[in-house]
């Protein structure tokens, strides 16, 4: 049975028509109460929560949510991987519905995982920092003019139309909100890159959070041994690094290394005065972020 009765896709464009695309279907509709709320962020797409009285046990502890990059998406590969999949013989094999409806849903998170960049972020964290007081503010009045149009819709009143006008102004007013948002974090943050010496251990912390915050990964998810997929990129370049450490591997069996004839030459005398270490030490820069070879700049500073 399908559950959502109003429109769901409302645009923001006078003359486009308010639909339902978003629907949510269950076998026990007694179980499940669904609300429709405004649109969320710059989507037209209104939110659809639905409450039921059964819910299976959390199996995860770890008190995260994950994020989905919907914009950074890869949607062509999804549509191929979608339509090269072997739906009768993965998901439809069996003649339980609920098992067919489990296969679908486990394959359409794999490929949400595989071509969506996503985050597990702890929950109570803020994943907009950018979000200010503005926003949410007019957030609530894109809300506010969302909820006036559905009840004057569903009471057919003569003033419907003004009161779609009022929602379509609300919601390009939160959009202008949100960019004006994100544009004044940006530029906060580029004073605060500008302000720090440059390669002090202040201005490489805060372009490494900006790197994080802003930079997308060129690399899709990488599938392990274990099956399971590597996002990040410390998991990708410890999986290339155990993939080429493998393939230099030689299996010679029983063979004996060969023997090397003495050539009969010597290196040379090295000789490493204090005076030359004195002198290479105090031209070293200690406000790097690091020195040769990787060396901390205090471990320099105290030498």
């Amino acid at each position: 049975m399908e559950l959502v009765k109003q429109a769901t896709r409302v645009p923001d464009i006078a003359g486009h028509t308010a639909n339902c695309l978003d629907l949510l279907l269950t076998t026990d509709p007694d179980r499940c109460v669904v609300t429709v709320s405004s649109p969320l962020g710059t989507s037209d797409h209104c939110l659809v929560k639905s409450v039921t009285s059964f819910s299976p046990p959390d199996c995860d502890s770890r008190g995260e949510r994950r994020i989905w990059r919907y914009k950074s998406a890869d949607w062509d590969e999804m549509r191929h991987f979608f339509a090269s999949y072997p739906w009768q013989q993965v998901c439809f094999s069996s003649e339980n519905p609920s098992s067919c409806a489990e296969a679908i849903s486990d394959v359409v998170r794999q490929a949400m995982e595989y071509y969506i960049p996503y985050s597990d972020v702890p929950v109570g964290s803020s994943a907009r920092p950018w979000f200010n007081a503005d926003c949410a503010e007019a957030e609530k009045r894109k809300h506010s003019a969302f909820l006036a149009w559905v009840d004057a819709r569903d009471r057919k009143a003569p003033d419907l139309s003004s009161k779609k006008r009022a929602f379509n102004h609300a919601a390009k007013s939160y959009k202008k909100a949100l960019r004006k948002a994100r544009f004044d974090r940006i530029s906060h943050i580029s004073q605060k890159l500008s302000a720090q010496p440059s390669g002090s251990r202040a201005f490489w912390s805060l372009a490494k959070s900006v790197e994080a915050n802003f930079c997308r990964p060129t690399l899709p998810p990488l599938v392990r041994p274990d099956g399971t997929l590597a996002h990040t990129a410390r998991e990708k370049a410890g999986l290339f690094a155990s993939l080429f450490a493998n393939n230099s591997r030689l299996d010679t069996g029983s063979s004996t290394p060969p023997t090397l004839s003495h050539c009969g030459t010597s290196m040379p005398e090295v000789r490493i005065r204090n005076k030359e270490v004195l002198r290479a030490l105090c031209r070293l820069d200690v406000n790097k972020a690091s020195g040769p070879d990787a060396t901390a700049f205090t471990e320099n500073k105290e030498v």
